[in-house]
């Protein structure tokens, strides 16, 4: 291949990873829109209180979703990816990971019933173990689900993801508060069972979805054989095992946190309905703020892992270090100043979206947000680098590396809980995040040689800046939606000009970016002598 139609390639392959990168990202951040509106009333119908068991049984159900899929969707679709770009057949991947799916699913999902009792003994709740009968059936919902998710990816196709995404929300949305509003005059617990059952029924409806764009779909596929080898199933565990072991981590470290902080909340001699309303406000309203812009960064760390798989197996150093360069630097982009701005608009902002929590409660979670608002870089970065390192075939740095974050978050959360109370586990969660992160950082250095360290610093300096600007408005204005709403729009145009100014944000990188005309009329405002030859 010639060097011209090497650029071509790597320049097409660059675009087909923003654009996919770009439907994710729009079809996540319209799920998470929906899934913050679906928390807002939720927290205001089920309470602080209420929101805590629904918080508890939601990470059980996050665990056992994850040893469900077993990292098999991320491996299927890295292996379709490599597959098409050797011309080789791919569709017979998918059915032999829809079988090894479906019968993980239904085992879990009999031991999660089974176990429900005993479980929500664990987390020191038992009126919990009613909601663990109700969600132990969507695991085979989901099971099936990342299996579609991740043919599709492999394929580049996006559109699927994100839209399925969306279905998820809107019917969550839709059955899950309308059927927990209609059993709150039965009580908390009634009403936490209808908000898990509303999840069950958008999980079904995500999966009639992909069923059916699959089978449409399928039909302009060639005909391929469908016969899996001893070969092809144990080059498909091999690539899955270590990524199952990454997935699982995240889910058993909030598994744990289920554990963890009630009791020691409880043991710290708090009564058992204050420990799980504490518990319910780190988990849900403050988590769920932290992690809206993750999963949006979360959805180009998807599309990294078959983009830089193709690369590596076209042995194209130079496209795996451009698609390397390019994601994090994103993840820097978009988390930086959205930390920055929870931590300065926490007083803000949590009364406005959660007016249904009390002064008191408001207070702690002021405190929990300002505290984890950093996860939002941290655990943004970790997750592309960890997406990388499974692209690279390297994914037993990320094994080590989280798995040491998460002892480091056990001990701590332990001995702060006991302390300082729920601002414990906020700590301990901060310390979890900057370990995986520094873990996976120096991993990818020592494989790839990877410096972003002038971006960083640049993103900080920006941050801070905008942060000053904030808190301004912040000061200056009274009223609390007003304040949130006018600090964002000034927060986004400060920070999004000094990206430019600084050059954060090259003219060449603009061209694959959403947006990308108004970004271009703003980069040539601000930098106006890159432009002063073409007059």
């Amino acid at each position: 291949m010639s060097d011209k139609s090497r650029r071509a390639a790597m320049k097409n392959n660059k675009g087909r990873m923003l654009s996919g990168a770009a439907v994710l990202a729009i079809g996540s951040v319209a799920a998470k829109v929906l899934g913050a509106l679906y928390r807002v009333p939720l927290t205001n119908i089920l309470g602080a209180e209420g929101m805590g068991m629904y918080q508890l049984v939601f990470p059980v159900f996050a665990l056992f979703m994850v040893l469900a899929t077993a990292g098999i969707p991320t491996a299927l679709s890295r292996m379709v990816a490599e597959k098409r770009a050797e011309g080789k057949p791919a569709r017979k991947y998918l059915v032999s990971a829809i079988i090894v799916l479906a019968t993980l699913g239904t085992v879990l999902a009999i031991l999660t019933f089974a176990l429900s009792g005993e479980i929500a003994r664990w987390q020191g709740n038992a009126e919990t173990a009613s909601g663990f009968m109700i969600i132990a059936p969507t695991i085979i919902l989901v099971s099936l689900i990342a299996g579609f998710r991740g043919w599709f990816q492999g394929e580049m196709y996006m559109l699927p993801t994100a839209l399925s995404n969306i279905i998820e929300q809107v019917v969550k949305l839709a059955v899950g508060i309308g059927l927990s509003a209609a059993f709150i005059s039965r009580g908390v617990t009634a009403a936490v069972n209808g908000a898990l059952l509303g999840i069950a029924i958008s999980e079904a409806c995500a999966l009639s979805y992909l069923f059916v764009t699959y089978l449409v779909r399928g039909r302009k596929l060639k005909a391929e054989r469908l016969h899996v080898s001893r070969d092809d199933a144990r080059t498909m565990f091999r690539v899955a095992f270590p990524i199952a072991i990454v997935a699982v981590l995240m889910p058993l470290s909030n598994f744990l946190d289920s554990i963890i902080l009630v009791n020691v909340l409880k043991g710290a001699g708090v009564a058992q309905d204050v420990a799980t309303a504490q518990y319910g406000l780190l988990s849900g309203p403050v988590n769920s703020l932290v992690n809206m812009p993750v999963v949006i960064i979360m959805s180009l760390a998807v599309v990294v892992v078959p983009s830089v798989s193709v690369s590596r197996v076209q042995r194209d150093i130079d496209g795996v270090m451009l698609k390397s360069r390019l994601s994090i630097k994103l993840s820097y982009l978009i988390g930086v100043p959205c930390a920055f701005f929870f931590m300065v608009f926490a007083p803000r902002l949590l009364p406005v979206i959660y007016p249904a929590l009390t002064a008191a409660q408001l207070s702690v979670s002021v405190n929990l947000l300002r505290i984890v608002a950093a996860n939002v870089v941290l655990l943004s970065a970790m997750q592309i680098y960890v997406s990388l390192l499974q692209a690279l075939d390297k994914t037993k740095y990320a094994v080590l590396s989280l798995f040491i974050a998460i002892i480091t978050k056990i001990v701590l959360s332990v001995v702060l809980v006991r302390y300082i109370g729920i601002l414990g586990g906020a700590v301990a969660s901060f310390a979890m995040a900057a370990v995986a992160f520094i873990g996976v950082n120096i991993a990818y250095f020592k494989i790839c040689g990877l410096r972003l360290e002038k971006n960083v610093g640049l993103n900080l300096l920006s941050g801070v800046i905008m942060a000053l600007a904030g808190l301004g408005i912040s000061s200056a204005v009274r009223n609390d939606i007003l304040a949130t709403v006018l600090g964002f729009a000034v927060c986004a145009t400060v920070y999004v000009w000094l990206a430019f100014l600084f050059g954060i944000v090259g003219k060449e990188e603009i061209e694959f970016l959403p947006m990308r005309r108004m970004l271009r009329a703003i980069h040539r405002v601000v930098r106006f002598w890159e432009y002063s030859d073409e007059t």
